[in-house]
């Protein structure tokens, strides 16, 4: 993003009649720039960076929801507009929807695509729910602070104080945290508007329909790009490989001429087949046509009793038994301590962090049929990369 110096008085801007601000006394707004700019401003190029892969796409659903354009500055206040940042309460996503939110938004997990990861389907779902608490409190600032502490809550907090836009932002009732959090977006909104800070020009995408098999890697590599970066522009994506399955995917317009030609040309040479109860090296290399000796080669750190449910690299030519391989942004979990809620359970938890129940309760030495309390502590490693 760039930041323009100058000034950024409310008085004589009219920026009061954008919806967020709206019947916001010029102080609020003052205070509410200061705090963006203190807490945002140093790290403006590295979530503008990031923007460029999204927002295009984001603005373009704003819009089409009739819902005001200032709630883009969202995504940079909950996830500095990374696609694949992880909450340690397991939001997720550049809007950090929590899985109970999002499922009742429409959004269901999938192993092929995960929606909150999705730019799409997750700004689609986050703009429904602002625009829901807009008109159940008939208030943008309202709204924000239901979509950061919950509507029950909140609810709760106005029944014993209510508050309108003119008893100031201060007077809100709800937490600290929740306050500074809806000051940082209407700080933001407001100093969007002036143009004292601005988004760099999203990278312009189109989608394109790929049959499978499709390495997405491959793909990647052969029409010139950088490494990764068509994760970027699909952070949904679970796997690199799609070998049974057509997924939309969007790429750079100005890529779209040489993919087009390369979409054919790029199937997956290698893929991953998990290893069955019964499985030797000598089957598996009889099920793919190939020798033991290649399949060695391919797997060099395998040896020769395999275990089930480890993974052997194989060429593609026996996709029914193949696994495809992740997301590679994916790839690099990392390790939570998490405290087990009312409620939870393996699969809701693995749910929440992109795992498995088995992975879970084999890294906890736990049975999959082991009852969990609340209170309890899990190591759970999630498959989603730390925010960079």
């Amino acid at each position: 993003m760039a930041v323009v110096e100058g000034s950024t008085s409310a008085q004589s801007s009219g920026i009061e009649s954008d919806p967020l601000l709206l019947g916001l006394n010029g102080d609020d707004i003052a205070v509410s720039q200061a705090m963006a700019k203190r807490d945002y401003l140093l790290h403006w190029q590295a979530v503008g960076e990031r923007s460029r892969y999204v927002r295009q796409r984001i603005v373009e659903t704003i819009e089409k929801m009739g819902a005001p354009l200032a709630l883009q500055v969202i995504p940079v206040v909950e996830s500095g507009y990374n696609p694949y940042a992880l909450s340690h309460a397991g939001a997720m996503g550049l809007w950090q929807l929590m899985p109970r939110t999002a499922h009742g938004l429409g959004i269901r997990p999938s192993k092929h695509i995960d929606g909150r990861r999705s730019v799409e389907q997750a700004t689609e779902a986050a703009v429904t729910y602002l625009l829901d608490m807009n008109k159940r409190f008939n208030s943008w600032p309202l709204a924000i602070a239901a979509y950061h502490m919950g509507p029950n809550g909140l609810s709760r907090r106005l029944k014993k104080t209510p508050w309108q836009a003119s008893d100031g932002l201060d007077a809100l009732p709800a937490p600290a945290i929740t306050r500074a959090y809806v000051k940082h977006i209407l700080g933001l909104a407001s100093l969007l508007k002036l143009q004292t800070i601005s988004f760099p020009e999203p990278y312009e995408t189109t989608a394109i329909q790929l049959n499978p098999p499709v390495d997405i890697e491959q793909l990647s590599l052969a029409c010139g790009m950088d490494k990764h970066d068509i994760f970027f522009f699909n952070p949904g994506l679970n796997q690199a490989q799609y070998l049974t399955r057509s997924i939309e995917v969007y790429v750079p317009l100005e890529l779209l001429a040489s993919i087009d030609t390369q979409v054919q040309l790029t199937g997956p040479k290698y893929v991953k087949t998990t290893v069955q109860a019964g499985d030797s090296m000598w089957s598996i290399a009889h099920q793919h046509h190939i020798t033991v000796g290649r399949l060695k080669h391919l797997n060099p750190g395998a040896g020769s009793i395999l275990r089930p449910g480890h993974q052997l690299t194989v060429p593609a030519n026996r996709l029914a038994r193949a696994t495809a391989s992740a997301n590679p942004l994916l790839s690099q979990g990392r390790r939570i301590h998490y405290k087990v809620r009312s409620g939870d359970s393996l699969w809701s938890i693995a749910q929440r962090f992109g795992t498995t129940a088995e992975a879970i309760a084999r890294f906890n030495q736990l049975s999959r049929r082991e009852l969990i309390r609340p209170g309890d502590t899990l190591w759970v490693l999630a498959r989603i990369r730390r925010p960079s």
